[in-house]
C-alpha cells in the first residue's frame, strides 16, 4: 500500500514539474517575439501611426512662411474717380495697410499726380477719359500705368503717363531717381527692344523703323535731359512726355512719337544693364 501511495506522489510531482516547464517556455516565447525587430523588407504596422505623420507642423516650416510673406499684399486698392467736366480720370487707393500715414500720403501722392496730368486738358469740350492697372504689386515699388483716348481733333490721341511709388518709404520715384541718366543709358535706349503697343505681338517693323529713326534726329544732351524729365505728369515739366514704369527685371521707358507714329513709344530695357544712383 505505501509503495502505491509514493509511486501516486512521484507521478503527480512528474506532472506539475512538465506544466511549469511548458508555461514557462511558453511566456519566453512571447516575450521573445514581443521583442523581435521587424526583418528587412518588412513594415511596422506603427511607421503609418497618424501621431508619427503629423509630429511637423507644415505651417511652421521656413519655406512656408517664405512662400506666405512672398503672396502676402501690404495693401488693398480701391478705385476713386476724378471728374472736370468731360474729363475723367480713375485712380487706385489704398487701403489696409499697417502704417495709416504712410497710406495717407500715398493716397495723397496718387491723386495729385492724376488729377494734375488731366487738368491740362481743363476747359476742353473734348471727352477724355483715363483707367488704370497696378504693375508689380509685391514689389518694395510698384508703377500705375494709366491709358486713354483724347478726342481733341481731328483723330483720338492716344494718351500714357504712369506714376510710381514706394510704398514702404511713401514715396514717389522717377526713373532719374534710381538710375544714371547718361550717354551710356542713352545708347542702352536707343538699342532696346521696342514694344508695339498697337499690336504687341506682331509688331510693325515699318514703324518701328520710324521710331527710331525719329529719336535719331534728337543729339544726345537733348534726349539725356528728356529722359531725366521724366515722370512728370505734366508737360512744363516733361515736355517730350517721357513716362516709365517698372517690372520684375527690365523698366519700359516711353516717349511721346508724333500721331502717325502711335502717339506714344516703348522701349524695354534690362535693369541690370543700367547703372544705379
Amino acid at each position: 500500500m505505501n509503495k502505491i501511495l509514493l509511486l501516486i506522489v512521484i507521478a503527480c510531482a512528474l506532472f506539475l514539474a512538465g506544466c511549469s516547464g511548458e508555461q514557462t517556455g511558453l511566456s519566453q516565447q512571447v516575450n521573445e517575439e514581443d521583442n523581435t525587430s521587424p526583418k528587412q523588407g518588412e513594415t511596422d504596422e506603427n511607421d503609418d501611426a497618424p501621431a508619427e505623420e503629423t509630429e511637423v507642423d507644415e505651417e511652421d516650416t521656413p519655406s512656408k512662411h517664405v512662400e506666405e510673406e512672398t503672396n502676402t499684399e501690404p495693401f488693398e486698392i480701391d478705385t476713386a474717380t476724378y471728374e472736370d467736366g468731360e474729363l475723367t480720370i480713375h485712380y487706385p487707393q489704398l487701403n489696409e495697410m499697417q502704417n495709416k500715414n504712410i497710406e495717407q500720403e500715398i493716397n495723397t501722392l496718387i491723386k495729385e499726380d492724376a488729377t494734375l496730368f488731366i487738368e491740362q486738358y481743363h476747359g476742353s469740350d473734348s471727352s477724355l477719359v483715363m483707367n488704370y492697372e497696378i504693375l508689380l504689386p509685391n514689389a518694395d515699388t510698384f508703377s500705375i500705368q494709366y491709358t486713354g483716348d483724347y478726342h481733341g481733333g481731328m483723330y483720338p490721341t492716344s494718351l500714357l503717363f504712369t506714376t510710381t511709388i514706394d510704398w514702404k518709404k511713401g514715396e514717389k520715384v522717377r526713373l532719374s531717381d534710381k538710375y544714371v541718366i547718361d550717354a551710356g543709358f542713352i545708347e542702352k535706349l536707343r538699342n532696346a527692344p521696342y514694344i508695339d503697343w498697337e499690336n504687341p505681338k506682331e509688331p510693325n517693323q515699318e514703324k518701328q523703323a520710324a521710331i527710331v529713326e525719329y529719336l535719331n534726329t534728337f543729339n544726345l544732351q537733348t534726349l539725356i535731359d528728356a529722359i531725366t524729365k521724366a515722370d512728370y505728369p505734366n508737360p512744363e515739366e516733361n515736355p517730350y512726355g517721357v513716362f516709365s514704369y517698372f517690372l520684375d527685371d527690365a523698366v519700359i521707358i516711353s516717349i511721346q512719337v508724333p500721331h502717325a507714329l502711335g502717339d506714344h513709344a516703348e522701349f524695354k530695357l534690362k535693369l541690370n544693364d543700367l547703372v544705379k544712383k
